[in-house]
């Protein structure tokens, strides 16, 4: 295990890599210079990564920030100091200067903006998912393909430095042949009904993260998924949401190895996030993350004086910033980045074939998930 306290330590250093790079065809940049760099969307996870591209990466340069509402675009590129703001997307694609583009806009704008981004040439980092459809997804990744440009999917989880270590364990050895993964996910809050409305269901919306990182700890491909679910938070969100809250779901993988995936859209001790992996040779766990190391010890109890963080932008703050660092190394050194639009296509396949379990209420083999 001592493999994984020297790796931890390079990985916060030097970000994540644990997808063997190599060399695409587009010209190799010295990463002395600054990346020029442009964000569609100025909502939360997009002031998330100006703030990241701002503050804390050294090697990019905001200069540009698109929103459709003026008033936000203007402010945030007050806030970070960046020279043009737009409420028009299209702006981007006629900047020779810019180089790479992050996308947070709403899901629903993704294919179009990927396309047109591609076809400019423009270096593409996207918030999930890539498209609302697996048939759009297909078509958005030739696009990319075809441009030869870099494109990143932003499954943020995996650059966690919690998840990063467990899965560096998994690849030394120490846990030998994975057989049962656990993972436990559960929000502090359902999110508005209107968003619920929206979101595609919970498996599409909430589940899908933990479908990607199933994936990533086992090393395979997932063949066949059963699913359960019930509302018991908020009968509303069944009501008028058309959709569960709660949810277990059991994942069988190529490799023999199975998972459970543990859902729920509230969680009385805040945000929720816990992780095990069992093998031939032994396991790696971890838990929550908690704002402070301090416990009280009384006559009545011993106790932790904080609740875990509960809100998912606290919880994942350095895998925000260790993502965008990555990607906008890749794009500096010409390396491809390590997760991409087929890790996308993948997750979004469990989400389907999960929903249609619930629904059938039957088992769904991966095969039956086509485009």
């Amino acid at each position: 295990m001592k493999s994984c306290h020297r790796w931890l330590s390079r990985f916060i250093n030097q970000s994540t890599r644990l997808v063997p790079s190599s060399c695409g065809k587009h010209k190799n940049f010295s990463t002395e210079r600054k990346l020029n760099v442009a964000v569609i969307g100025g909502g939360r996870i997009g002031q998330v990564h100006m703030e990241t591209l701002s503050f804390h990466t050294p090697l990019a340069k905001p200069v540009m920030i698109v929103d459709f509402i003026e008033k936000v675009a203007k402010s945030t590129a007050e806030k970070f100091g960046v020279e043009k703001y737009s409420t028009d997307f299209k702006d981007v694609l006629k900047d020779p200067n810019i180089e790479a583009v992050w996308i947070c806009s709403p899901s629903s704008q993704h294919s179009e903006q990927i396309k047109a981004l591609a076809s400019a040439g423009k270096h593409i980092f996207c918030e999930k998912p890539l498209a609302i459809t697996l048939k759009e997804a297909e078509e958005v990744i030739s696009a990319v393909e075809k441009a030869k440009v870099k494109m990143m999917l932003a499954f943020q989880r995996r650059f966690d430095p919690n998840f990063a270590r467990a899965k560096q364990c998994i690849q030394s050895g120490a846990v030998g042949d994975v057989y049962a993964v656990h993972l436990i996910s559960r929000d502090p809050a359902p999110p508005p009904m209107d968003y619920i409305k929206n979101s595609g269901g919970l498996h599409n919306d909430m589940a899908i993260h933990d479908f990607d990182i199933a994936r990533f700890m086992t090393g395979s491909e997932c063949e066949e998924i059963t699913a359960y679910g019930a509302c018991r938070v908020d009968p509303k969100i069944a009501s008028e949401g058309n959709d569960i809250d709660t949810a277990i779901t059991l994942l069988k993988f190529k490799n023999g190895a199975f998972c459970t995936v543990d859902n729920c859209r509230q969680s009385p001790s805040g945000y929720d996030q816990r992780v095990e992996v069992f093998g031939s040779k032994g396991l790696v766990r971890f838990g929550n993350n908690f704002p402070n190391n301090v416990f009280i010890e009384d006559a009545q109890s011993v106790r932790r004086s904080d609740l875990p963080f509960n809100f998912f932008m606290d919880r994942y703050t350095e895998a925000y910033r260790n993502e965008t660092k990555q990607f906008v190394q890749c794009v500096l050194e010409n390396k491809e980045p390590p997760t991409s639009g087929r890790d996308g296509t993948a997750a979004m396949a469990m989400a389907i074939a999960a929903k249609k379990s619930l629904l059938e209420k039957r088992a769904v083999k991966l095969s039956e998930i086509t485009p």
